[in-house]
């Protein structure tokens, strides 16, 4: 989505296309255009301006939950007893639930299960 949003950009960086044409390219539904863009709103990756959208410079991986799987990681395989609490983690790390949760669905979404196997589990060991 960001790709398309710094290929639509006026010579303001500013991309003026409306929320239906961002979904017609990207190739989803408009719901799921709307939760995309408040996703890359929330975390600072994208700003809405009058009449368009700027993208911020950020980085995905720095600006998202996502940064926080090495430090959930350490933290469960330390704790063991906090792996199935995203409230617990979500103290421990002094974070919100809700970015411990979107943290968790990216590493669900890039390597499948929550629960790791035994060989997943020996990698992140070492």
């Amino acid at each position: 989505m960001l790709d398309i949003l710094k290929e639509y950009e006026d010579n303001k960086q500013i991309c003026r296309l409306s929320k239906k044409k961002i979904s017609e390219i990207y190739g989803l539904s408009y719901t799921g255009t709307c939760k995309k863009l408040n996703f890359l709103l929330r975390y600072g990756l994208i700003r809405q301006v009058d009449g368009g959208f700027v993208r911020t410079g950020k980085e995905v991986l720095d600006a998202t939950p996502f940064s926080l799987l090495p430090r959930i990681m350490l933290l469960v395989l330390e704790r063991a007893e906090v792996y199935s609490s995203f409230k617990q983690q979500a103290k421990l790390l002094n974070v919100s639930f809700e970015d411990v949760q979107t943290a968790w669905g990216f590493y669900s979404y890039f390597f499948g299960s929550k629960y790791p196997d035994k060989n997943e589990l020996n990698l992140l060991k070492q």
